[in-house]
């Protein structure tokens, strides 16, 4: 179970770190210039993702990502089951380029649906 709780020492710490550290450093900084101690050094780098997210620092999350992309493509998805059947109904919102640009893509689209796989042996 992924840990929640936001400690208030770690975001003391967070909101006094300089996260834009010389690339040869490997110790943070507070926003003073001062550089932080070895047990400052082990709560920033044990800080959970959302206490570095609550501190407002950047954090790639693989997982969040591939969810993000696993959404959007379900998201296109349902969107396709209304739009395809229907599109005649959008053609009044698209600019020309857009419509054609949406025939020749419908094109492709109809072209690869109806062609048949190679047959392998």
């Amino acid at each position: 179970m992924p840990h929640t709780d936001i400690r208030p020492h770690v975001m003391a710490l967070l909101f006094d770190t300089d996260f834009n550290r010389p690339a040869d450093s490997l110790v943070f900084r507070h926003l003073d210039g001062r550089l932080f101690t070895e047990e400052e050094q082990a709560i920033v780098h044990n800080a959970t993702i959302e206490e570095l997210q609550a501190a407002g620092v950047y954090v790639h999350n693989p997982t969040a990502e591939a969810e993000a992309a696993a959404a959007a493509h379900e998201l296109a998805e349902l969107l396709f089951k209304y739009v395809i059947p229907h599109h005649e109904v959008l053609i009044p919102f698209m600019t020309h380029e857009d419509v054609l640009e949406y025939d020749r893509l419908a094109t492709i689209v109809a072209a690869g649906a109806d062609s048949t796989p190679p047959h392998e042996d």
